[in-house]
């Protein structure tokens, strides 16, 4: 009997010390659990917070044209920070309500005194407008509309926002509460550059004209080119763990991922560029605000540095939309054959094509100022050339990507005016030179 006792006792202590032991496995299991969770959740808050800057980054305006009461036009810059971020912030203070038709003559708007313009290289939608400025009644309109220039007084009365279609000329405006508009006037006080300018009209877009010679200053950056493994790893790599494919073509390198081998990254070596197609995403985008949203997740999913792309042009007949880095408020040029990216969209995929080549760190140019003639005589020696003022499709002052000589991980950024014909970007004098051969 008293064997038995013992060996009861025995048994519940043995039972006692295993409960124990499986508490603290629970417990400490739980903690892992709990500490696993929270990194996710707070890497995935991270990653949410990141894709939303770009966003912001890559749709803001391009250019700011600041009328003066006596209705002069001045293209304004600050080279200490981003004007256009900056106002970007400043309004996304205000509450902007319903957007109606304004009956305000668009050409009387365009001059109007005292009054701040921010422009677009090409429509920008107004719902996503509302999505960069976190503004909710823009965001849930009815309906869409496209502008390319945004337009408001800088009087202490300001109170309604004009959204400008320059090729059909219409106008909606919104009126908007909150406004501090001593804020902005700071802000272009305090910008370091300003020249005169003259806005006219060029194949149905306002574009911008500088009638004197301008003194722009060349740059020069470190790049870095980004390995083909992580893009790799971020364009092919999917949930299956297939493997990757691999075949050499002369200097391109093609790999295949995917179940079925349904995305294809060529990468080209000679030249840095890089061409992935996903035969997976077939879906259309019905409207500017999808293309441009679809363009950006697109170029996100890269996962090159997106703090200096811009939105550069849209087409929503091919489905395309094209960006471009940009320096000082002015866009490269021959970083590759498509700008800094290039997404389409169609029936059978999507195609995206991009740069190794990012700009990493500003150096020490070597060349002094460079002084681009008046617009107006920059086109009369492309037509005095041999060129028609009707051939002429576009033009922007930019940079032209240029490699050092002596440094491979340099590149010279030389400003210069690109022009569009035959639709083909590029450097006026270039185009002057094709004619004197």
């Amino acid at each position: 009997m008293r064997r038995t006792n013992l060996l009861v006792r025995l048994l519940l202590i043995i039972a006692v010390i295993i409960s124990l032991v499986l508490s603290v496995l629970i417990w400490t299991n739980n903690q892992r659990y709990e500490r696993k969770t929270d990194t996710e959740t707070s890497a995935k808050r991270e990653e949410t917070t990141t894709e939303q800057t770009n966003f912001e980054q890559v749709y803001l305006p391009t250019q700011v044209v600041n009328v003066t009461a006596s209705k002069q036009h001045h293209l304004i810059y600050d080279h200490q920070v981003s004007l256009a971020a900056e106002l970007r912030d400043v309004m996304k203070k205000w509450r902007f309500r319903i957007v109606r038709a304004s009956y305000t003559n668009y050409s009387d708007l365009i001059d109007s005194p005292s009054t701040l313009q921010l422009g677009y290289r090409d429509f920008i939608s107004l719902k996503l407008f509302g999505k960069v400025e976190s503004q909710t009644t823009l965001q849930k309109l009815n309906r869409d509309h496209k502008f390319t220039r945004i337009i408001f007084s800088t009087d202490t009365q300001m109170g309604t926002v004009y959204f400008v279609n320059d090729k059909t000329k219409q106008v909606w405006q919104s009126s908007v509460s909150n406004v501090k508009i001593s804020q902005v006037t700071k802000l272009i006080k305090a910008a370091d550059f300003s020249t005169t300018v003259d806005q006219q009209h060029l194949h149905g877009q306002l574009r911008t004209y500088y009638e004197q010679p301008v003194s722009l200053t060349p740059y020069s950056y470190l790049i870095n080119r980004r390995n083909e493994n992580t893009y790799i790893s971020a364009l092919l790599s999917d949930s299956t763990n297939s493997a990757v494919d691999t075949r050499e073509s002369g200097s391109k390198t093609i790999y295949y991922g995917g179940s079925y081998r349904n995305r294809q990254l060529t990468v080209d070596h000679r030249r840095d560029q890089l061409k992935f197609v996903d035969n997976t995403v077939t879906s259309l985008p019905d409207s500017l605000q999808g293309l441009l949203e679809k363009g950006f997740t697109a170029i996100n999913d890269v996962g090159n540095p997106l703090a200096d792309i811009r939105y550069f042009s849209a087409d929503e007949k091919t489905h395309r939309v094209s960006y471009r880095s940009y320096v000082e408020g002015y866009p490269i040029f021959q970083q590759s054959d498509y700008g800094a990216f290039e997404a389409n969209f169609n029936n059978t995929g999507s195609t995206i094509n991009f740069s190794s080549r990012t700009l990493q760190v500003p150096v020490p140019s070597k060349s002094t100022k460079v002084v681009l003639p008046a617009t107006k005589v920059m086109i009369q020696q492309l037509v005095t050339a041999g060129y028609t003022e009707k051939q002429i499709q576009d033009f922007a002052v930019g940079y032209r990507w240029v490699p050092d000589t002596d440094e491979t991980d340099i590149v010279d950024l030389r400003p210069t005016y690109y022009v569009k014909i035959d639709n083909r970007w590029r450097d006026y004098q270039d185009w002057l030179a094709d004619k004197t051969k």
